[in-house]
């Protein structure tokens, strides 16, 4: 989408939606129960499987960008097949020539295994098969230089961030591991959840934050102490390593969602209550229209990114500081609700990429403080600016950025006819009941549109068919 195209948009955007404060709660469900103080409940009550638990120590030198890492992860063979090998992801494995990542050792049972690393797909040789339903306990060591660099590992010479960081486990889908290409545009990560631990040693001046609950530092020296995080049914853990400079400030929801925000510049300094404010508010928007947030915290950590204005993760958004000092914060709050439906709901983000990028942009535009003409209106200006490009094409078939925006704006477009054709009430109990029943979970379009059907009691291949093709 060229560039004046965005501006326009984002001009009608501000003029008919901003982030809502006081929004009804009609349309809120029973509250998902917080999943770092009952793991259990999701494994039992809610028929979710166990999480493959992983347990992360990272030793960190600021100084130097170097990381040394050691990864332990009980991978449980829930596939259904017998396994001669297991793929994990390796997002961040080449960064030349800024950085890199080498893996150094994999063992399986204590026994070394053989592995090869091709792109971002680390493949680990098992020495037996492993089947179903039985557990195998797996090693990773590995090192890391992290370059000054605005992407989603990178930072200044004031912080380090690391994003899509830790070797994870790939999906396995159709009968076989995921090892798909890693594309350029959008968000290439398709990922189950698991438990993670991660221990984190840094020099004592550092302060460490990021995903899950940060529960413990274990000082054990004078200059060198570990932070301990736990998160339970993740789908990444992202975190960052914050020099004395940063300020922090924080907030919390009406439901208990705890948002911490870390900072540097002055300008954001003076603008961290307002930021705050408008996270709380964008919070509680989606807690009211898609249903509770199923985590305790968010955080947020000013960061320059160069080419983006946000970047989201499990729980974590890195916000860049020209957007923090004078933009109008709406990529922030696309980051913020993304949680509902990438972070808590899983989606392939490679092969239906408008399936949750699609859904947190239409919740963002509704306001009920406007009346429903504005955003009617917002529709018809997108109508009238955006390149068609259907909602079946995958990252692979998309070929630069402005693509990708068109089809996330065409997916709010389809979103706001089906709203239409369903009428509020069935079109927010499909919201709704989306959240819930997929929560943890891996949905699909055809899932989404079964339950739109459901609920609807309407035939809706067709008007998905007009849509995607």
């Amino acid at each position: 989408m060229p560039k004046i195209i965005r501006i326009i948009l984002c001009l009608l955007f501000l003029t008919v939606i901003t982030a809502c404060t006081n929004t009804p709660d009609v349309h809120l469900q029973e509250p998902l129960q917080a999943i770092q103080l009952a793991p259990s409940y999701y494994a039992v009550d809610s028929g979710i499987p166990q999480h493959n638990e992983i347990h992360v120590s990272l030793e960190i030198d600021p100084s130097t960008r170097t990381v040394q890492g050691l990864s332990r992860i009980n991978f449980t063979n829930n596939t259904g097949q017998e396994l001669d090998t297991i793929v994990m992801r390796v997002f961040c494995y080449d960064f030349a020539p800024l950085g890199y990542m080498n893996i150094e050792y994999a063992s399986a049972n204590n026994v070394e295994l053989d592995f090869a690393v091709y792109g971002t797909v680390l493949t680990l040789y098992l020495p037996e098969t492993l089947v179903p339903e039985n557990t195998v306990h797996l090693r990773l060591r590995y090192s890391a230089y992290v370059p000054i660099y605005g992407g989603g590992t990178g930072g200044t010479e004031d912080v380090m961030w690391f994003g899509m960081f830790l070797p994870m486990l790939s999906v396995f889908d159709n009968g076989d591991w995921l090892t798909c290409n890693f594309y350029p545009i959008g968000a290439p990560f398709f990922l189950e959840t698991a438990n993670h631990t991660v221990d984190i040693t840094t020099p004592l001046d550092y302060t460490e934050v990021g995903t899950g609950l940060r529960n413990e530092e274990i000082i054990y020296d004078a200059d060198v102490k570990i932070t301990r995080f736990s998160a339970n049914m993740t789908r990444d853990f992202a975190f960052a390593v914050l020099s004395p400079v940063f300020y922090h400030g924080s907030t919390t929801t009406t439901s208990g969602v705890e948002i911490n925000f870390h900072y540097h510049s002055q300008l954001v300094h003076d603008r961290a209550d307002y930021i705050l404010d408008f996270s709380r508010d964008v919070i509680e928007h989606f807690e009211a229209y898609v249903g509770v947030y199923a985590f305790g915290q968010v955080t947020i950590v000013e960061a320059d990114l160069h080419e983006r204005d946000s970047l989201a993760f499990s729980q974590f958004v890195l916000a860049d500081t020209r957007e923090l000092r004078h933009g109008s914060l709406q990529e922030l709050a696309h980051s913020l609700g993304s949680q509902w439906f990438v972070s808590v709901v899983g989606t392939n983000r490679i092969t239906e990429p408008w399936l949750g990028a699609g859904l947190t942009r239409f919740v963002q535009a509704i306001n009920e403080h406007y009346p429903a003409e504005f955003l009617h209106t917002y529709m018809a200006a997108v109508r009238n600016v955006v390149d068609e490009i259907p909602l079946s094409k995958g990252l692979p078939e998309l070929e630069n950025w402005a693509q990708f925006d068109s089809q996330q704006y065409m997916a709010m477009l389809m979103l706001y006819d089906l709203r239409q054709l369903m009428g509020d009430e069935y079109f927010w109990q499909l919201i709704n009941r989306y959240y819930q029943k997929f929560s943890f979970r891996i949905a699909t379009a055809a899932d989404f549109f079964a339950l739109a059907e459901e609920v609807s009691g309407l035939e809706l291949s067709e008007f998905y068919y007009e849509w995607a093709y």
